[in-house]
């Protein structure tokens, strides 16, 4: 959630909620919760194949969230954008990492 309000915020600078809720709260509540994440990690039990579906996931949800925002008329105020192409080299590379756990996963269910 707080993701999404961030690119909200990021596309579109001037609405109300922006007045409402700081960036420096979002960016703290992602940073504890990825800090928290990392602390209580070794509670958990995850497999490769729950992080390769987190992956996709992510990358379609961030891909979508972007479309969205720009058919919607926002234009990114940091400079991330669908047409920018070190996003697209990131794409890249982040598909390369999935089909490589991918196979990855495969090789050890055989």
């Amino acid at each position: 959630m707080a993701f999404t309000l961030l690119f909200i915020l990021d596309y579109f600078p001037n609405i109300p909620l922006g007045d409402s809720i700081p960036k420096g709260v979002l960016i703290s509540l992602i940073l504890g919760l990825f800090i928290f994440s990392l602390i209580f990690k070794k509670y958990r039990d995850i497999n490769n194949k729950e992080i390769l579906q987190w992956q996709i996931f992510s990358t379609i949800y961030i891909l979508l969230i972007m479309g969205i925002l720009t058919i919607l008329g926002g234009q990114s105020s940091s400079g991330i954008a669908i047409d920018d192409g070190i996003l697209w080299i990131l794409l890249l590379i982040s598909l390369f990492d999935i089909y490589s756990q991918y196979k990855k996963i495969k090789r050890t269910e055989a």
